[in-house]
């Protein structure tokens, strides 16, 4: 089955904290200012003055990492155009040590790329993305949590941190929902497998996102972020990071320009159908405005009990009624009327347990499907992209997933995308 990919319309941003989720802002659409490249010319012409002096070994080092990472010829060219001071860098952070791909660096990546390509066309010169393991687990909330959704609504965590891949795509084989897509995508791993969960990562990146201007660096030795980025700025030349959350105002010295990373979250069909059921949005989901506790008992009301004995009223009030107007045409049926009134105040007690047993059922399978819902929107309450691998996305969607997501995100576009992910029309099952 081949699937579409579309962009819906939201109102909302990235939260303040990693902690929090996301928070409503005004229709209009937030816009990258054009002071943002401004800056980038600024740097652009900086690094130009400053000639980076040429290091074979270091060159060396990062060449023969990337042949571990089975980098192609295109993609080593791209890494000697920076060692060689030929070209400017995007950086795009990667979590360090975690081999599965999640899908906030899977945005940020998105980012990068288009961005170089931004710069390219405003002819600031030969500019490569480059991925780099930097961040640390335990650093700003980073929990390097990796997961897919099972079908159950089941989380399973998926990021191999090293050690025996037999082991480690055992367990993934065992764990990923059986799809027509699962062969390709095991296959495609087993290929990429690594005990180093850095080179695993990179092997699996550098193959599915095969742009010529791509390059990839062994990940940063044990120390902060700020601290790898700027020892790094003074070996390559970097125009640009892509970091997550809002960009700080002013451009710190010795730093590469920053650029908000994308922020997405996938909506698969069954979440939609839910979003129906309930009338909801995705907005107030994301945006923490809606109780899910109040949600389930919407559609149930609140006394049933009382719900029936008023409708039992109302009808036997019509039978009497009935009666009393037989009664006025001089037949007079008691027994009738009697028995009448006996079999249905009967049927009402039973309709009532029933009734009573379906709210409750009613209210528990709302309870699970709100709670399905909010693990594939926020899972463990935090965004989407902070906890779910790419291996779920493309487990059920297949390699076309990735080109897809590339064409209807907007780069430029500060809010918060979603992303609805169905089947295509007239696909066959």
């Amino acid at each position: 089955m081949s699937y579409r990919v579309e962009k819906l319309p939201l109102t909302t941003r990235p939260g303040t904290g990693r902690s929090g989720t996301l928070a409503r802002i005004p229709l209009r659409r937030a816009k990258l200012p054009k002071s943002a490249f401004a800056n980038f010319q600024i740097l652009a012409r900086r690094l130009a003055r400053n000639t980076f002096s040429p290091d074979a070994e270091l060159e060396s080092s990062y060449l023969s990492w990337m042949r571990q990472a089975g980098a192609n010829r295109r993609q080593l060219d791209a890494l000697k155009l920076l060692t060689r001071n030929e070209g400017l860098a995007v950086v795009v952070p990667l979590i360090k040590g975690v081999a599965a791909p999640r899908m906030d660096e899977v945005l940020r990546l998105v980012a990068g790329l288009e961005l170089a390509d931004q710069l390219r066309a405003r002819k600031l010169g030969k500019v490569v993305t480059l991925l780099w393991p930097v961040l640390e687990i335990g650093q700003r909330g980073e929990t390097g949590q990796c997961v897919i959704i099972q079908r159950s609504g089941e989380f399973e965590d998926i990021g191999f941190r090293g050690g025996d891949t037999e082991k480690y795509l055992g367990t993934l084989r065992a764990g990923l929902p059986g799809t027509g897509f699962s062969a390709l995508l095991l296959d495609q791993i087993a290929r990429a497998a690594d005990p180093d969960p850095d080179l695993f990562k990179a092997r699996l990146l550098l193959k599915w996102f095969d742009d010529d201007a791509i390059a990839a660096l062994p990940p940063a030795e044990g120390a902060s972020h700020e601290f790898s980025l700027r020892r790094l700025f003074s070996r390559l030349p970097l125009i640009a990071q892509i970091v997550q959350g809002p960009v700080p105002a002013t451009v710190p010295p010795g730093e590469p320009v920053p650029f908000p990373g994308l922020s997405a979250t996938i909506v698969e069909g069954k979440v939609e159908s839910w979003l129906v059921k309930f009338g909801l949005t995705l907005e107030e989901i994301l945006a923490g405005e809606v109780k899910p506790e109040e949600v389930a008992r919407r559609q149930v009301p609140d006394d049933v009990q009382g719900s029936v004995a008023a409708a039992k009223e109302r009808v036997l009030s019509e039978i009497l009624r009935f009666e009393l107007g037989l009664n006025d045409l001089g037949w007079k049926p008691a027994s009738e009327i009697r028995n009448a009134l006996n079999n249905f105040d009967i049927g009402c007690d039973r309709i009532r347990a029933r009734a009573v047993v379906e709210a409750a059922r009613e209210v528990e399978t709302n309870r699970k499907q709100l709670g399905k819902l909010y693990g594939y929107l926020l899972p463990d309450g935090r965004p989407q992209q902070e906890s779910v691998s790419l291996f779920h996305f493309l487990d059920f969607y297949g390699p076309e997933f990735l080109g897809g997501l590339r064409n209807v995100l907007q780069v430029d576009d500060l809010r918060h995308q979603a992303v609805f992910v169905a089947p295509s029309s007239g696909a066959g099952e």
